[in-house]
């Protein structure tokens, strides 16, 4: 099975596999292959699975599809490895049954490899200071990033032409993809030989040893981590031209004896995040399961309300039943919008519209639940405010969760919820407010009203709303504040720019970044 793996962009390390004889979209359009670059278009590239290999075509994108640098024109074939570059982000073609590190590593023949180890004379008196570039990956928490920098810096510190790292789980035993650098930090094409019985000497030895397979590179090679529990093979290869000096082995038990803590503290961390996340998704899923909770008795009344008042025969009563039931359709509706937002990522599509209409959609979709409540609910947009790059189903699911707040807030029969737009042309943006009459928000809680699952509203709330608005918000390169005032109530504001300081086409696609000396990595013939 064939995935693409991102290379480069915003999606870095993410990989999404390709099903087999199902077309995909690459783009920021809802139906693609989910990719956050603004610089790639909505619907900016198409794969098509076409006996047994993968095809691409560009779809008149706005900075244009590229495999491997050279611009696509028309439909072009994939193979495993090609690069294919939309706007800022790299994705690369992988197959299953091939590595993701370059040419992997593979068994040499024994019968061609000679294993030895050069007498101990002690480590040179420099080595210590050489290992300055290995401690700066002090600060990686990535344990996948810290192999790849050991890799690098073992090719720096022993004038490697290669470098790998193998680890292993607590029975010495392989684990996961082996990481395989050049000197420059890129991966390598070609497949590194590592003789079984180097390995084997490595992991029962507390010193380095040297494989020398005939007709090929030397290869040295040392266990890292605990001598009873390794946790890595690390090894560095050089031609039979440069043969290896003992210094070398001091050097790469050296490094060996280093990478063990950095590795072990990387473990650490991200078991220490991992637990975190179990953490905080046990609060998350205890709050969505109370509120569904309540939310479900809710239309369980409803529902019984509306069942006797059938059995009686009594429309009075089957209509209160109905507004219970509707209330909560209404809220289970919301939480659910709320929670994709909340636990997925998209990038914006952004379209020039008039915030004002925007939010006058947002109003006429809560009219009828105000309508039943007898809430004075009224829109007032700027009619000279001018369209401006937003993402109009973003924006007006973050304008929907402010007023569903304020209806939220204000009394039955006398409450009145204002939702105004108004273009600042002095200062290129366009401010959204919401305003109600409802009890305010106490001063004590005001810090925490954007925190995810806090609410205000005790069995009622959720506590995503104003968590999603500000993401959404702040995707558009906005604010959203609470004002404080003398009024009864409270009043958000949402600020957006009116323009982009990141250059966008009609369609919200922002320019390839260039590259650091200036060149934006297209050529034109």
């Amino acid at each position: 099975m064939y995935s693409l793996l991102v290379a480069e962009g915003p999606d870095a390390g993410a990989r999404f596999p390709l099903p087999e004889r199902e077309p995909q979209l690459i783009g920021r359009s809802t139906e693609a292959i989910p990719i956050r670059d603004d610089s790639v278009s909505r619907r900016h590239a198409e794969l098509t699975p076409d006996e047994g290999r993968w095809w691409i075509r560009d779809l008149e994108s706005s900075n244009g599809t590229f495999v491997n640098d050279a611009p696509v024109l028309e439909r072009v074939p994939l193979g495993p490895g090609d690069r294919i570059r939309c706007g800022d982000t790299v994705l690369v073609l992988i197959h299953a049954e091939e590595p993701h590190s370059g040419g992997g590593i593979r068994a040499a023949d024994p019968a061609l490899t000679t294993v030895v180890v050069l007498p101990e004379e002690g480590t040179s008196s420099d080595s210590d200071d050489r290992l300055f570039p290995l401690l700066e990956l002090a600060t990686e928490t990535d344990p996948a990033s810290m192999a790849v920098g050991l890799c690098t810096v073992t090719c720096e510190l022993l004038d490697a032409d290669a470098a790998a790292l193998i680890r292993l789980n607590g029975q010495g035993v392989a684990i996961g993809s082996p990481v395989i650098r050049t000197a420059d930090g890129q991966e390598t094409k070609t497949p590194l030989e590592l003789p079984r019985q180097l390995i084997q000497a490595a992991l029962t030895s507390d010193r380095p040893r040297i494989a020398l397979v005939e007709d090929g590179p030397s290869i040295i090679a040392v266990a890292i981590g605990d001598s009873d529990l390794p946790s890595a093979i690390l090894a560095a290869s050089r031609p039979q031209t440069r043969p290896w000096k003992t210094e070398d082995l001091d050097l790469l038990a050296l490094i060996g004896n280093v990478g063990a803590l950095l590795l072990a503290s990387a473990d650490r961390m991200t078991h220490a995040s991992r637990t975190e996340r179990l953490a905080a998704m046990g609060e998350a899923i205890a709050a969505l399961s109370h509120s569904i909770k309540n939310i479900l008795q809710g239309l369980r009344g409803g529902a019984d309300a509306v069942e006797l008042a059938l059995n009686r025969d009594k429309i009075d009563l089957a209509r209160q039943g109905w507004t219970i039931l509707a209330r909560n359709l209404d809220r289970i509706l919301a939480l659910s919008l709320n929670m994709l937002v909340y636990s997925k990522d998209r990038g914006l599509d952004l379209d020039p519209r008039r915030p004002g209409d925007v939010a006058r959609d947002a109003v006429d979709l809560l009219a009828a639940s105000a309508l039943r409540r007898q809430v004075d609910l009224e829109c007032r947009p700027d009619p000279d405010e001018p369209p401006i790059p937003i993402d109009a189903d973003a924006l007006h699911q973050a304008i929907l969760n402010l007023v569903g707040n304020a209806l939220d807030a204000v009394e039955d029969q006398s409450g009145r919820v204002l939702v105004t737009t108004r273009f600042d042309r002095e200062h290129d943006q366009v401010a959204i407010e919401v305003l109600d009459n409802g009890p305010g928000i106490s001063a004590d809680r005001r810090d925490r009203i954007f925190e995810p699952f806090f609410s205000t509203k005790g069995q009622r709330g959720t506590g995503l709303g104003l968590a999603v608005a500000r993401k959404l918000v702040e995707q558009h390169l906005g604010t959203i504040t609470l004002l404080e005032g003398n009024h009864a109530g409270a009043t958000f504001r949402i600020t957006l720019p009116a323009s982009r300081s990141d250059e966008l086409d009609a369609a919200g696609t922002r320019g390839p970044r260039p590259l650091p000396d200036g060149d934006l990595g297209v050529t034109f013939s």
